[in-house]
């Protein structure tokens, strides 16, 4: 009988917390602050051409965060200016500049999702995860000190470090918690992953808020904040042992991967779990680490790397994006005052929390594909009550209250069900040799879909309006069918197990 053990609960808090805290935190802390920190950098009276945008709480987007374009879009004969990030008056330059200090991050996470495999070759699990910390203390120094030598570069070479840091971190930590956790609660530890990042964009909100660090004395304290989670990774992760499956099946040292398997399960009975990772080396044992070329050609892996691609691919476009590019809209409408929309922010992101506490219950309970499948179906259902509401919210007084509550609908459904299970599954669905690669593509995917996204996005909200949500309808509609054909129940079977359901589909022997 498996148990949860001290060591085990602390890997997983100090994996997180050091690693996709982070992640969240640095997604949402530019938000509030960034009137303040615009003012700084950019604050003249003689700007020629003049951008006055609105403020927009990017709160609980996981793989967002760049979009910072001034678009307008006619919802029932009005002009709105909508934009993710609350900028006072901007020259033409200025804007642009900003916006490219905002972007940098997801190209950083594009680069750093892509050398997932290259990290963990090289270094283990463990090993990667020590070494992506440079980054964020190297990030965390800069935009410490950024005011102090009056360089808005720094605050964007730091952006850059942080976002391969943040790009590393989801791939590595899935990885890591995914071979060190027990079967029988693999699902509810993949979950903490997403839970930090949920707390990690709260933290950073709250924080935000002008009575705490939200001033223009403080904001490089703000910035520099995300620092603190990597020196405490630094100090205790060093003490815990690698993952056991890296040590056995990659590195052939059974006797510190049952040493670090006693560690982890508390107990010296642990031959059954030692047998099961003999098996899958013994049958990849003429397999070497594979790359992602190498991965992408294997045939016996195909509909493996399809799935991945494809969940990775749908949960940047299931239409979470344009919950929150609307957010501010909806807010408005419903008589939320502009200087506390960032506590409204801050309950939505609450919310966000707990929802995902319930997923971590529910992860194991329901499986993956039930939560998978579900939440797409009850996102595309949002996404028609959203384009309904929108469009009748000036008309109808009330509609502004359906709106908010489609809003927390979304989000709750987003939480619980589908947004975690895309990187639980990339952990799961590969054995040892190939998982490294598959981890940098679905990463992969997933950053470079949320940076198309935000620069196609405002095209697609001016031209179709609220009718944009009938697009993401569509995604959800295909994403709930391919889930409910292809994807298989990976609850409480082992990686071999789960490679095994994929031979008939993949055309190759067992």
């Amino acid at each position: 009988k498996q148990k949860v053990t001290f060591p085990l609960v602390l890997a997983v808090i100090v994996t997180v917390m050091g690693s996709t805290f982070q992640y969240g935190y640095n997604i949402a802390v530019v938000n509030a602050p960034a009137p303040l920190i615009q003012d700084y950098f950019f604050g003249n009276d003689d700007a020629e051409s003049m951008n006055t945008i609105s403020p927009h709480p990017n709160t609980t987007n996981y793989l967002y965060g760049t979009a910072n374009k001034t678009t307008e879009s006619s919802l029932n004969g009005e002009i709105n200016q909508v934009a993710v990030v609350e900028v006072t008056t901007l020259s033409d330059s200025d804007l642009i500049l900003w916006s490219f200090t905002v972007s940098i991050y997801t190209v950083g996470g594009m680069i750093g999702s892509f050398s997932t495999g290259f990290f963990v070759k090289k270094f283990g699990r463990k090993g990667a995860l020590l070494v992506s910390n440079s980054l964020s203390i190297v990030g965390a120094i800069l935009m410490g000190t950024s005011k102090a030598a009056n360089s808005l570069e720094m605050i964007i070479i730091a952006r850059f470090l942080l976002g391969i840091f943040a790009g590393l971190a989801t791939g590595v930590v899935p990885l890591y918690l995914g071979e060190i956790s027990p079967k029988a609660i693999r699902g509810a530890l993949g979950v903490i992953s997403q839970l930090s990042i949920t707390i990690g964009i709260l933290t950073a909100q709250l924080l935000s808020l002008k009575e705490v660090l939200g001033t223009a004395e403080l904001w490089p304290i703000l910035l520099a904040f995300t620092g603190v989670p990597s020196a405490m990774q630094l100090c205790v992760l060093p003490f815990l042992p690698e993952s056991p499956r890296c040590l056995l099946i990659d590195r052939d040292r059974e006797d510190l991967a049952r040493k670090a398997l006693i560690k982890f399960r508390g107990t010296s009975d642990v031959a059954v779990e030692i047998r099961e990772m003999r098996h899958e080396a013994e049958a990849q044992a003429s397999t070497d680490q594979l790359s992602v070329l190498e991965v992408l050609k294997d045939q016996s892996v195909r509909w493996q790397i399809i799935s991945i691609a494809f969940i990775q691919f749908t949960q940047q476009m299931c239409g979470i994006n344009a919950i929150f590019f609307y957010l501010n809209t909806i807010f408005e409408a419903a008589g939320v005052a502009g200087d506390t929309q960032n506590y409204a922010s801050v309950g939505v992101g609450t919310v966000n929390v707990f929802m995902t506490v319930i997923s971590v219950l529910l992860m194991d309970r329901l499986g993956r594909k039930i939560l998978l499948a579900g939440g797409y179906a009850i996102a595309g259902v949002f996404c028609i009550v959203m384009t309904i509401s929108l469009n009748l919210q000036d008309q109808i007084s009330w509609i502004s209250n359906l709106s908010i509550a489609s809003v927390i609908g979304f989000i709750i459904g987003f939480a619980i069900l589908y947004c975690p299970v895309p990187w639980i599954l990339t952990a799961e669905l590969f054995r040892q040799s190939s998982r490294p690669a598959a981890s940098s593509i679905g990463c992969g995917v997933n950053w470079t879909f949320n940076f198309a996204l935000a620069l196609v996005f405002p095209f697609m909200q001016k031209g179709m309006g609220p009718y944009v949500f009938l697009f993401f309808l569509c995604i959800c509609a295909i994403a709930t069918a391919y889930v409910v054909i292809i994807i298989p129940e990976t609850k409480g079977k082992t990686f071999q197990e789960i490679n095994n359901m994929f031979v008939k589909r993949n055309k190759v022997k067992e």
